[in-house]
């Protein structure tokens, strides 16, 4: 089982960063829930996901569109479109620097970043002092 993110790494993360991914799993978690609300079932690996007949786009409860794509989903949540993909053990607590920027995209300032490569250094800084550590194809919070 993978570590969930409490917002400070070892070497107390930046608290911008920090916020941003929170604000994605959260997003995350509730573009999950409409997953499940609308019947689909989650998967318990991402090449189950990656080869179940989920329809290649479609309507979630409260008419919130979604696009499955290879391992993952993007889901056009209510002032967000939050993108993510499955773990190889199903999970979804993960992300990578191309989600995160997407996520964030033109309220990047609000979290406090001056661009997207601020946000890229952070990130980098953060995977450097084992903040975060890569599994697969995504990275994970190293705190529990």
């Amino acid at each position: 089982m993978l570590p969930k993110l409490n917002g400070l790494g070892r070497h107390n993360m930046d608290p911008r960063l920090s916020l941003l991914i929170q604000d994605y799993l959260s997003s995350v978690s509730s573009a999950v829930r409409l997953i499940t609300e609308g019947g689909i079932t989650l998967p318990v690996t991402n090449r189950d996901w990656a080869k179940n007949d989920v329809a290649p786009e479609g309507l979630l409860p409260g008419a919130v569109t979604f696009v499955k794509h290879g391992y993952g989903c993007a889901v056009h949540l209510p002032g967000a479109l939050v993108d993510f993909d499955f773990g190889s053990n199903g999970e979804t607590t993960g992300f990578d620097i191309w989600r995160l920027q997407s996520f964030a995209s033109e309220r990047i300032q609000e979290y406090g970043f001056a661009s997207e490569l601020e946000l890229e250094a952070t990130f980098i800084e953060a995977v450097g002092l084992g903040e975060l550590f890569r599994a697969g194809q995504l990275y994970y919070s190293a705190t529990s």
